[in-house]
């Protein structure tokens, strides 16, 4: 062998160097185990395994091993591998198995049931007894599957560029110091974990004088600092939309990014779903810069940039304290004169907008709410708890003490941090899964300080732009292998247990937590299950233990209402506040932060179903883009796909600009998560990086940005959809509710029999059971989670942006959304989102094309495809009128790295994985059809009503799409059809859908609602 030079395994993993022999050899090689291994039989004089030649590697292992039975020897204990010759009595294969565990976002827990497949998860649905997920799911619980099983996550601990143990770890860590812990730092994720609180009480016990920061770039603190103006305490706020007539969303996107979302969207749906013309529904307003799911939903909607929300939230609340119906002498008037300066700043449009608010919620009085973003300063804070107290809404609107544990007096923001980092003062800084380096303000500068802390610990799942910087490097266990606790945003106590054992020798942040404290003999669920027993204790512990486990949470342990009186010197400071903030320049150009739709913060980034997922407004995949108004646009000198230098507070970065309906003028929208450095591969090279321009004082917008197009240079955007009118089209439908109440039959013409040559459906002697589905498009909000629940159910790939790019996008389900002209005023149109799947025809246009016979129809009312009979002549796709059927032009398994690996283990079994030159399409989930068909046939029974759920059903937060067979008159889909406002799509195509769907109704306030 005449290669000697030194260079890490990693090279010869990535094809640098090297043949494949070697790559083959080097997966061996690198595996932690024998490395751990190596390290205990090989000489101290050998070297670094990691880095020492392969000769001399070969050579030393290949003596190491000679001597393998004499080490061999020792009286240790084996683990030995029990064959599976006889089936476990709890495991039948093919029968599928689901465990309740918990998903941690920021603190707040989810409920979920995780369906495993002898011991293989591979879809994740909501937890119908959490009161967090009611049943239902977000894109992120559904993309967790995928996370479990990339590749691409960290497979070994290290210390610099050297593998290392976790023994290695605890006996550097677990030693007392004689400082009290003077320079010693944490930063964690927020938590509600009461492990983690027990964990961080016994470090203090043993390192007084360390610190803890607590930090996540999508939240803020400004919640809690809005309660403490207006209540005296960081009170948590808690909603109820299903007692609310009227609500006012100050910058609140409550059905989609807040906390709670997923439950918010099912309250929010039963108010807003009409069942007859003479029925009644919510009423919603909303004031936000750029469209948000909520923003699409409501009623009435202002499209202001973030810094004149607060003047217009003023105005808002001056009205209603004024307007009769209101709690009368809830501050003295010379506190509403304070308000006089800000409602002076509003036009008078806006004004009036404020005074027909004000009066509509005024009328709905205790059913009324109003909901303040995270986005928004304290002061707005205070004033939605103001204008809630003046409704005396308590059903709807109250609060509770906060769910996330804090540190107290060792408790530090993340500024205080970076300044001790900038004196020296850290000698020990350990970041538990947060990436600081890439997500910290941009001002902090913690990327060039982090290297002067002489001891840098940092727990992750991947190798990202924080590991990059630390010496001490520990693989995190996903959340699916992981054991813990975690809080929902209501404080019921979750439990969360693992479906895997940690495939990368993962560990947790409470197992890190442990060495510190000097407890390093235990083990994750002996942490959890000690510090339980303790709390909780008793002779029938064992049995609240596996209960709890089984349920996924601790009944009983919601947060209980807070008795919290308004303080009328909060509130006048609030104001106060308001007052002496300049008034923002009306020529200003500001720029407005929030998370990435996708990518949330950057932590999903590497998760390409998320990276392929259209953005629920803008339909952008794989990127991220400067959203600007049309007005603003024109008046930049730009257009779609331009790259800009945007440029503010003295830093600049480079992105591309996307055109958005419905955003406000004088505005840029960026998307955090993007333009990631670190290891995460797929993630690398997607999106530019926003967290340049943020800063500690700024973190959700700021004024006075520059936008600079750059000459002649393009970005290409993947969209899925680029034409957003109906032109006149009777496809996805919307009425106000008088022209509802007044015309109820207006969907007459686009339902019931067609002529047709073709024989009827069903035919003779088919099935009682027809499948059917129905969708309500008054309460989709287009949130994409059934897009993605499809995808895992289904085994749907990933093409990349460049087949996007060529609109050979592969979801079998898809979310069109179209604007709608908006008479009086063109520049705030009107959103109507329609989920588009296979219609499953019963005079389907692409079965008698076929010339193979592939696509058929069932006796059941399905539209099948035989996938091993397609031969790719795409005539069912040219003569289908609703584009849903999705050609595979490739092996994307071969060709995309991301769809092979260990990605397979995601895979469904129960879904043939299909080769290249086949045409794909929803089948309405057959699988569970048929699952459902055993099930009675076995048990000798019919199908019962409800029995047959399909994946995008199941996901929907507001249960928009519901499904079943139309013998069952009883359920909710086969009503849903027989109501007024159901029609079919293309019905003059005479294609007989099975889907249906119901035309979207608007609840518009009359005094609004003039040209």
């Amino acid at each position: 062998m005449a290669d000697q030079k030194q260079i890490p395994w990693s090279a010869a993993l990535d094809g640098k160097t090297g043949k494949a022999y070697w790559r083959s050899l080097a997966e061996l090689l690198e595996s932690p185990e024998l490395l751990e291994a190596a390290a205990r039989e090989l000489p101290a004089s050998a070297g670094n395994p990691a880095t020492m030649s392969r000769r001399r590697w070969l050579e030393l292992l290949g003596a190491s091993m000679a001597l393998a039975g004499v080490s061999g020897c020792r009286s240790r204990a084996g683990d030995n591998i029990v064959p599976y010759v006889t089936t476990p009595p709890e495991v039948t294969p093919g029968v599928l198995r689901y465990y309740a565990t918990s998903l941690d976002l920021d603190g707040f827990a989810t409920g979920i049931l995780v369906e495993s497949h002898e011991g293989r998860p591979t879809k994740v649905e909501g937890n119908p007894q959490h009161p967090a997920s009611l049943g239902s799911t977000g894109v992120y619980e559904q993309a967790s599957v995928l996370g479990l099983y990339d590749q691409h996550r960290a497979r070994a601990a290290r210390r610099g560029a050297a593998l290392a143990t976790w023994r290695a770890f605890v006996q550097q860590f677990e030693g007392a110091r004689s400082d009290r812990g003077a320079g010693l730092r944490f930063v964690l994720r927020p938590t509600g974990s009461p492990l983690l609180l027990d964990l961080i009480g016994r470090v203090q016990a043993r390192y007084p004088a360390a610190r803890f920061t607590f930090y996540a770039p999508a939240r803020s603190a400004h919640p809690a600092r809005g309660a403490e103006l207006a209540f005296g305490a960081p009170l948590q706020a808690q909603h109820d939309f299903r007692t609310a007539d009227v609500i006012l969303a100050l910058d609140a996107d409550f059905l989609a990014s807040m906390p709670f979302s997923v439950r918010y969207s099912r309250q929010f749906a039963e108010r807003r779903r009409i069942g007859s013309p003479t029925g009644t529904m919510n009423r919603l307003y909303v004031i936000e810069p750029g469209l948000t799911p909520t923003g699409s939903m409501a009623d009435h909607r202002l499209r202001k940039r973030p810094s004149d929300v607060p003047a217009i939230a003023a105005a808002i609340a001056a009205e209603l304290l004024l307007t009769e119906g209101a709690r009368p002498g809830l501050i003295p008037p010379q506190a509403l004169g304070a308000l006089d300066p800000l409602r002076a700043r509003v036009s008078e449009a806006e004004r009036r907008f404020a005074r027909a608010v004000a009066r509509d919620l005024a009328r709905g009085g205790a059913a009324s709410v109003v909901v303040a973003g995270e986005r928004q300063p304290p002061a707005v804070h205070a004033l939605a708890h103001l204008m809630n107290a003046a409704l005396r809404n308590d059903r709807a609107a109250w609060t509770t003490a906060g769910t996330l544990i804090t540190a107290g007096a060792a408790e530090q923001d993340l500024t205080a941090l970076a300044e001790e980092l900038r004196r020296g003062a850290v000698d020990t800084l350990v970041l538990l899964e947060s990436n600081v380096v890439y997500a910290a303000p941009a001002d902090l500068e913690l990327a060039a300080r982090l290297p002067s802390v002489p001891s840098r610990v940092y727990l992750g799942l991947y190798e990202d732009e924080t590991a990059a910087g630390c010496d001490w490097f520990v693989p995190a266990a996903h959340d699916l292998e992981a054991w813990g606790d975690a809080r929902a945003y209501d404080g019921t106590i979750s439990l969360i247990q693992p479906l895997i054992e940690p495939l990368f020798q993962g560990r947790t942040a409470a197992e890190v937590l442990a060495v510190f404290a000097g407890e390093t003999q235990k083990s994750a669920r002996d942490l959890l299950r000690d510090a339980w027993a303790a709390r909780r204790g008793g002779a029938d512990f064992d049995a609240f233990w596996e209960d709890a486990l089984r349920r996924g949470l601790v009944e009983g342990t919601a947060a209980p209402r807070e008795d919290a009186t308004l303080r009328l010197d909060g509130v006048i400071a609030a104001l106060t506040q308001l007052v002496a903030a300049a008034p923002p320049k009306a020529d200003a150009i500001e720029v407005a932060f929030s998370a990435g739709a996708s990518v949330y913060d950057g932590r999903f980034a590497n998760n390409p179903w998320l990276l392929e997922l259209p953005d629920p407004m803008t339909k952008l995949t794989w990127d991220n883009a400067a959203l600007l108004s049309p007005a603003t646009a024109k008046a930049l000198g730009v257009e779609s796909e331009d790259v800009v230098d945007l440029e503010l507070g003295g830093r600049t970065m480079s992105i591309p600009v996307l055109v958005a309906p419905g955003h406000a003028d004088g505005t840029v929208s960026l998307s955090l998560g993007y333009g990631r450095s670190g290891a995460e591969s797929i993630a690398a090279g997607v999106g530019s990086d926003a967290y340049r321009l943020r800063t500690a004082a700024a973190p959700f917008f700021a004024a006075g940005a520059s936008v600079t197009k750059r000459p002649d240079q393009k970005h290409k955007l993947a969209l899925t959809q680029r034409h957003w009118s109906l032109e006149g089209r009777p496809i996805a439908l919307s009425v106000p509710l008088a022209v509802y109440r007044e015309r109820p039959d207006f969907t007459e013409a686009l339902k019931g029999p067609q002529p047709s040559l073709m024989p009827p459906m069903p035919p003779p002697g088919a099935p009682k059971d027809q499948w059917a589905m129905t969708i309500d498009l008054t309460i989709c909000t287009g949130c994409s989670a059934c897009v993605t629940a499809c995808q895992a159910e289904n085994n749907v790939v990933v093409v990349g942006k460049e087949e996007v790019l060529n609109s050979r996008e592969m979801h079998w389900l898809r979310i069109d959304t179209y604007v709608v002209d908006n008479p009086r005023d063109p520049r705030d149109p009107a959103v109507v989102h329609q989920p588009m799947l296979c219609q499953h025809c019963e005079k389907a246009p692409c079965e008698y094309v076929c010339p193979v016979n592939a696509t058929t129809h069932s006796p059941d009312g399905l539209n099948e495809m035989t996938y091993n009979r397609c031969v790719g002549t795409r005539f069912c796709s040219n003569n289908c009128p609703y584009k849903v059927r999705r050609f595979n032009w490739f092996d994307y398994g071969e060709l995309r790295a991301y769809n092979t690996g260990l990605t397979k283990l995601q895979r469904n079994p129960d879904v043939t994985v299909r080769e290249r030159g086949v045409m794909e399409k929803c089948t309405y989930c057959v699988q569970r059809i048929r699952r459902a068909e055993i099930a009675a046939r076995v048990e000798e029974r019919a199908i019962r009503p409800g029995e047959v759920v399909t994946a995008c059903q199941q996901a929907c937060p507001t249960q928009a799409i519901q499904f079943g067979s139309l013998a069952h008159g009883e359920t909710a889909m086969v009503a849903w059809r027989g109501e007024p406002r159901s029609y079919a799509v293309l019905h003059d195509q005479g294609t007989r859908p099975r889907t249906m769907y119901l035309a979207r109704v608007d609840n518009k306030n009359p005094e609004l609602d003039k040209p």
